[in-house]
């Protein structure tokens, strides 16, 4: 009986949203959910009292990287709810369902507009089967696609919405950085800081104390990461505590399970002449990186209170009504809040930090000669003073309704690197020597810059002194480094074209529609590289091994 329901049920516990043109024999187990249906339904209409046979429909309404979500209809009203289930392979999975849920509760108190939750559950040993959380369903869309096709005027408004929201966010007052959590839902033996309402909100929701507690993002998890036991998740008290831990981490993680690897990023292989990167080398980067850590805390405290951000503000995650007011913002999964001069910065579909003009916070301007460009260059034209326009309104936007950010931001290379860096640092190891080594030779080229005066003893006046930088490197070590970033990035832009090309995302996904022409222009571009090769047989010999679009050992 089991197994003809798992049948009977398989568009539901499967994910059939699309396909991937390699690797797609691990990525499908990863997102397999079984589940009790009846269950779930009953428990997501009692969420709304109601009984399960005022259930009109039940189906499948969006797979993501992490969440499979469902949507439930009701007879009558026609009320809708969602029910959002983790996959398998998402962790930590009660922590990430119970941060979630307080992140949720604790932001909707302060009138940003989120889902409401409506039940959830921690537990996979439940009725349903797996952890779940149910909540409202926003009405509105989401700007999705149309976000580049609205006018400059409607962009604004969206804008201009999206950074009083953020304003409202920032204004959130924690006692330390961290995921949030109900303090019933974090386990006997893990330590929780308890948030102090404010006066304008009303943050229980009926459910208990929230606190700040371990950190939640995947990096923190990632393979064997999640059983490591003596590291510091948090809650962090201070900024150097912020980061230092990450790393710290990062170097528990090498010391019981690093070994020799090829880069996960297989086109990255040819700049290292396909040798395996050794454990030992990143290990000792990190070192570096520790010591260099104190420095980049701001000697300017107002710079390292704990802030929240919404983890991936994208189009599709802003849900908005048909007069572009912003009714809602979801995917809130893995928020944990950071110190303000590391989580500051403008969102990836906003920012066009790659721009000199940008940078320095220039009006953008329409090319004069725009009418006598031809179509290409038109084209490319508009779309480069699209994505300053975004960039600058959204810094002026900041500088007016959240001065706190923009003071973080502070439009300078240096705040730039020393975010990237803190990312880096705790980026998962899979065979990267590179980057965070490079970040850490641009510090060091650059250490009158990253550490200003306005950070040194003396605190910016004429007897301040920058400190010498805590580490070195040789020069050739150091010239190696920045030629093989150079070549790197050079890839990443290639990879880009070629995965546009083909119709595929970072990780080889498409849809359903355009598999098999993916898989196709995926072979011709194979065959036109080892083609390009052809009077050197080990070339070829390597570029068929390591091909970026085929199968291949994740962590060989």
């Amino acid at each position: 009986m089991a197994s003809k329901t798992v049948e009977t049920n398989r568009e539901l516990f499967e994910y059939t949203s699309g396909r991937w043109i390699y690797n797609e024999s691990l990525r499908l187990p990863e997102r397999a959910l079984v589940f009790s249906v009846r269950e779930l339904k009953r428990v997501a209409a009692a969420s709304i009292h109601r009984h399960e046979t005022d259930i009109k429909s039940f189906k499948k309404l969006a797979e993501g990287g992490f969440n499979r979500v469902f949507e439930i209809t009701m007879k009558d009203d026609g009320a809708k709810v969602l029910a959002r289930l983790p996959y398998p392979s998402t962790v930590p999975k009660r922590l990430t369902v119970a941060s979630e849920v307080a992140t949720l509760d604790l932001i909707r108190s302060h009138d940003i507009p989120v889902p409401k939750v409506l039940d959830y559950s921690t537990n996979p040993d439940n009725p349903v089967g797996a952890e779940y959380i149910i909540m409202e369903k926003i009405h509105g869309d989401p700007i999705g696609e149309s976000w580049y096709t609205l006018s400059d005027k409607q962009r604004l408004k969206v804008l201009k919405g999206l950074v009083q929201l953020e304003a409202k966010l920032f204004a959130i007052d924690l006692p330390a950085s961290g995921g949030l959590y109900y303090s019933h839902d974090l386990p006997p033996d893990v330590k929780g800081i308890i948030i102090r309402p404010s006066q304008d909100s009303d943050v229980t929701a009926g459910r208990g104390e929230i606190c700040v507690g371990p950190v939640t993002s995947l990096k923190w998890w990632y393979g064997e990461r999640r059983l490591l036991c003596n590291i510091n998740r948090g809650p962090h008290f201070d900024a150097t505590e912020s980061l230092t831990a990450i790393a710290e981490k990062e170097l528990a993680w090498l010391q019981s399970y690093g070994k020799p690897r090829f880069p996960f990023e297989r086109a990255y292989r040819e700049a290292t002449n396909y040798r395996k990167s050794v454990p030992e080398e990143h290990m000792a980067t990190l070192e570096k990186y520790l010591k260099i850590a104190p420095y980049l805390v701001p000697k300017d405290k107002s710079l390292h209170r704990p802030i929240l951000r919404h983890p991936d503000l994208q189009p599709n995650n802003i849900f908005v009504s048909k007069d572009l007011d912003i009714i809602g913002l979801i995917d809130w999964q893995y928020c944990s809040a950071l110190p303000i001069f590391l989580a500051a910065g403008i969102p990836q579909y906003i920012q066009n930090y790659d721009d000199e003009e940008s940078l320095h916070f220039i009006p953008p301007k329409l090319p004069k000669t725009l009418d006598e460009m031809g179509a290409h260059e038109r084209s490319t034209a508009l779309e480069q003073f699209r994505r300053r326009h975004l960039h600058f309104y959204y810094l002026g936007f900041t500088q007016r309704f959240n001065p706190s950010h923009f003071h973080a931001l502070d439009h300078d290379r240096s705040h730039l690197l020393k975010r990237k860096t803190f990312t880096h640092a705790g980026d998962p190891w899979e065979g990267n020597n590179v980057q965070l080594k490079a970040d850490l030779v641009h510090m060091v080229q650059n250490w009158d810059k990253v550490v200003t005066s306005a950070d040194a003893e003396g605190g910016g006046g004429t007897d301040a002194v920058v400190p010498p930088c805590p580490i070195t490197f040789d020069l050739s070590e150091a010239q190696d480094t920045l030629r093989i970033e150079k070549e790197y990035e050079k890839i990443d832009s290639q990879l880009s074209l070629i995965r546009d090309a083909i119709g595929v995302s970072i990780d080889g996904w498409t849809s359903n529609e355009m598999f098999e022409d993916a898989i196709a222009r995926a072979k011709e571009f194979k065959k036109m590289a080892i083609d390009s090769v052809s009077d050197n047989k080990i070339d070829q010999e390597m570029t068929e091994k390591h091909w970026p679009f085929d199968d291949f050992v994740e962590d060989e």
